[in-house]
């Protein structure tokens, strides 16, 4: 029997009626919350406060830094102390650097920078503790300009110093088309130890943080504050929360940001002479050339 116009129309209102019935269903799953993203484990948690004005006295004056000379030769006449370091909300670490000849060398002479780290110095039942040597590092203009000129960049070097260690590491800014890229290497310390690297790439925005990876694994994450000039690292990876190498190479990586906006600017100067001749006036002083001694004839 043939259908009906009627019948016809009414089929159709009840195909339309369905389709709505399904797009409502399908608009209110749409509607339920997703649930959110498990946040990463925080197993360090590591801040670098910088002090930015004369209000810490006590801290940084005058007796304070002879107690420290008093206690180690690392630190030296020239050097201040200009911050803490906080691990897990607990204060461990002062850092010192030559403040003076950083700051008043005029900014068209070629300055060193060395920056070291240091036990925090107590006195308990009339018995001096801390003031300890505990790692830094230093800038070389020289390799920095060697670096510079291979990947065409601004890319400084800084030399790492930890006094259980034979070798010294560097922390190298190196080549990435899009954004900024830092190394340092993890070296054996022990005969079953192997090399490994550890890439410090940089986050997309007007920050100056960074997401650190072994391989492929993201294992920690720097954030550097350019106003207030504070870093703060967090490490998600376990076996390397407990790595005093990875611990103190990542932490001096992070002190380093805050200079490197005035060292870009004092590396690129010599690079930029560099691109016709070759050649550069820099004149290194003696302790950047000796990094470049040959260890087989210096036993000798």
């Amino acid at each position: 029997m043939a259908k009906t116009k009627s019948s016809k129309k009414e089929e159709k209102a009840g195909s339309k009626e369905k389709t709505q019935s399904k797009k409502s269903t399908r608009a209110k799953k749409g509607d339920v919350p997703k649930k959110p993203k498990p946040k990463r484990v925080v197993y360090k948690h590591i801040k670098i406060n910088f002090w930015r004005t004369e209000l810490h006295g006590e801290e940084i004056g005058i007796h304070q830094k002879l107690k420290y000379q008093a206690k180690t030769r690392y630190f030296s006449k020239g050097f201040d102390i200009e911050g803490k370091i906080e691990i897990d909300d607990e204060d461990k670490y002062v850092l010192a650097f030559n403040k003076d000849e950083w700051e008043e060398t005029p900014k068209n002479q070629d300055k060193r920078l060395l920056l070291r780290l240091f036990t925090i110095m107590e006195e308990k039942l009339g018995e001096r503790t801390g003031g300890n040597f505990i790692g830094g590092f230093e800038l070389s203009i020289l390799h920095s300009i060697v670096q510079s000129f291979e990947v065409r960049h601004p890319a400084p070097v800084f030399f790492v110093n930890l006094p259980y260690l034979k070798m010294l590491p560097r922390i190298v800014k190196g080549h990435r088309l899009i954004g900024t890229r830092w190394t340092f290497p993890l070296l054996p310390e022990k005969s079953d130890d192997k090399l490994q690297m550890v890439v410090c790439k940089g986050k997309v925005g007007m920050g100056n943080d960074y997401n650190v990876y072994l391989g492929k694994k993201l294992i920690a994450e720097v954030n550097h504050q350019r106003i207030q000039k504070d870093v703060e690292i967090y490490i998600f990876d376990e076996f390397y929360a407990k790595d005093k190498t990875f611990i103190l190479m990542i932490t001096l990586f992070g002190c380093a940001l805050n200079f490197v906006k005035e060292i870009y600017k004092m590396v690129k100067k010599h690079v930029s002479k560099m691109e016709t001749t070759g050649t550069s006036d820099y004149k290194p002083p003696k302790p950047e050339l000796d990094l470049f001694l040959n260890p087989r004839m210096v036993r000798k």
